[in-house]
């Protein structure tokens, strides 16, 4: 009696050990995103302005004509807002570039802000110039850049890193495997890098590539990390 007893017992057993088994085997694996990764820096971020022009009349002849060219300088119109004309000053830099050669640029010199607004596009016409003998010319349009202040030392991150969720903007903190999802309050977007005002610090690790796909407790597998974004940058654009 006692026999049989022993054997239904081990039976019973065996029979609760392959019942947990199954049910381990027949859980879902859990699915883990590939992410990529980089650190929080802090850097000197440009708070940049950019508007398009075109060459002056003058500036048009003096580039159509090689003899002019070497003589004078070559002016460009830059119609800027009014909010931005406004901080402007005569003798501040322009870095120019051309839309048919993007790569090359020039930095030019605001000789003049006109007073008048125009009322259908709220601009201010802002007159720029190279000095004579300059090689950079352009008769299209001419993309011209100003810097208007520096944010020294302030937090960036990739712009890819930055994702909107009900709750906002908010940037994945990467914790060994695990992703947590952090509400950050942004502020100005230079060069692919997103200023950080609050929600992170200095050093933090985060995802970039593959951050959409996350939520708070997701599981990451990383990647390659993502290049560390510069740690400076000059004043001037």
């Amino acid at each position: 009696m006692k026999k049989i007893l022993v054997l239904l017992l081990l039976s019973t057993l065996a029979s609760g050990i392959s019942a947990c088994a199954k049910k381990e085997a027949d859980k879902p694996a859990v699915k883990m995103v590939n992410v990529t990764t980089a650190a929080v820096v802090k850097t000197d971020l440009s708070v940049v302005e950019s508007a398009v022009g075109n060459a002056t009349s003058l500036g048009v002849a003096q580039a159509l004509d090689p003899t002019q060219v070497r003589r004078q300088s070559f002016t460009i119109r830059l119609p800027f807002p009014e909010h931005v004309a406004r901080q402007l000053r005569p003798g501040q830099h322009v870095r120019l570039s051309s839309f048919s050669d993007p790569g090359k640029t020039a930095n030019a010199t605001i000789q003049q802000i006109r007073p008048a607004l125009d009322s259908s596009t709220q601009t201010m016409e802002v007159i720029a110039a190279l000095p004579g003998g300059h090689e950079w010319y352009s008769v299209g349009s001419v993309r011209g850049e100003v810097v208007l202040g520096v944010h020294r030392g302030t937090l960036v991150v990739p712009e890819t890193a930055v994702v909107l969720r009900p709750a906002g903007s908010v940037v994945y903190r990467i914790e060994g495997d695990t992703a947590h999802e952090q509400v950050v309050k942004t502020g100005i977007l230079r060069d692919g890098r997103m200023e950080i005002l609050s929600g992170l610090k200095s050093g933090e690790t985060i995802a970039v590539d593959g951050a959409g796909l996350l939520s708070e407790g997701a599981k990451v597998r990383i990647m390659n990390a993502a290049p560390a974004a510069k740690t400076s940058e000059a004043a001037q654009p």
